[in-house]
């Protein structure tokens, strides 16, 4: 389980985190993790979370290869929204891209661009 943080102009911050979902000692295995996305505004308040889900499969050691690329969403504060989103998976990398906008009177204020990967190494690392 890891974290990094990104600050913004506007006060607000990105945080990511990665996890492992699920894990076995077997040589071959299929092995799954997330990469959270969580906008806070500059309030420390969650404002949404963008999750990819990438799965593996991975010959402890040797090989490792992506075979899935999903996403969750999530969003606490109604003036935000999901507009767009994409995944896709190359290699041993699931990516995942999304906007998100924020609507005041029906004018967008502020947008953010998701733009992720989670990697996984033949040792079964996530990062």
């Amino acid at each position: 389980h890891s974290s990094a943080i990104t600050y913004n102009d506007d006060g607000s911050y990105f945080v990511t985190t990665v996890e492992i979902i699920s894990s076995s000692r077997a040589t071959a295995q299929t092995v799954s993790g997330i990469k959270n996305v969580h906008l806070y505004n500059s309030s420390d308040e969650l404002v949404w979370t963008h999750t990819i889900i990438g799965t593996f499969t991975l010959v402890k050691g040797v090989s490792v290869q992506c075979t899935n690329s999903t996403y969750s969403s999530a969003i606490y504060d109604d003036s935000w929204s999901l507009t767009a989103h994409d995944n896709y998976y190359s290699g041993n990398i699931a990516y995942g891209t999304a906007t998100y906008k924020k609507k005041v009177l029906f004018i967008t204020t502020n947008t953010y661009d998701v733009n992720a990967g989670l990697k996984c190494d033949v040792n079964g690392n996530f990062s």
